[in-house]
């Protein structure tokens, strides 16, 4: 079941056509158990087992305060938590993973407008060259979506990951720095030049 953002939700400048994203709360902690635990969204995901209250409440004290780690629950302009959006980073690349865990908000477009705001603000404040993910190459709602978000195929990994007793194929996908930069509107760029360089508001 859908909720409501925790009243005290920190505000961010993380703000697509469809969606928000905003830091992660302590708040978040029980939402983000039964998330990773119970929902549909675990098909499409990589395995784990069962996580702790505790070990969800260790995750998001060390995802708060990491900086090569950012994530973010994704939030409706009706201020409901859908799901979670997020990077790894390591030097100049970054990985980037995202769970639209409530099903009644599926096939609507806001994952890839999560997906598109999150990587529109890691290539403005980190230096990075590429920005990748992987998704499996039967999800083709996934592919599309990243597709829409700018992201190109690049090819598959053969038996990449281990899920349900078996060990599957991933696609590989990503987009550049480049990239991303030719396909911003004129117009934000423009604006971005006459204000500091690709810099978030303060």
């Amino acid at each position: 079941m859908a909720r409501n953002s925790p009243r005290k939700a920190a505000p961010t400048w993380l703000v697509g056509e469809k969606v928000r994203l905003r830091p992660i709360e302590p708040a978040d902690v029980t939402m983000l158990q039964r998330w990773i635990n119970t929902s549909p969204a675990r098909e499409f995901i990589f395995s784990r087992f069962p996580l702790s209250l505790e070990q969800e409440r260790e995750w998001v004290a060390n995802a708060a305060v990491n900086p090569n780690t950012p994530c973010y629950i994704i939030e409706t302009p009706a201020d409901v938590d859908i799901g979670i959006v997020g990077l790894h980073v390591e030097g100049a690349r970054a990985a980037l993973g995202i769970a639209i865990h409530e099903p009644r908000y599926w096939a609507r477009g806001l994952g890839t407008d999560a997906v598109r705001t999150l990587v529109d603000g890691a290539f403005r404040v980190r230096p990075l060259i590429r920005i990748e993910l992987t998704v499996f190459p039967e999800n083709a709602r996934a592919i599309r979506c990243y597709e829409r978000a700018g992201f190109a195929r690049e090819g598959i990994l053969r038996r990449y990951v281990y899920k349900e007793g078996t060990y599957r194929d991933v696609l590989m996908m990503s987009v550049l720095h480049e990239e991303w930069l030719a396909g911003r509107p004129r117009a934000k760029r423009a604006t971005s030049r006459q204000k500091s360089p690709d810099r978030p508001p303060r």
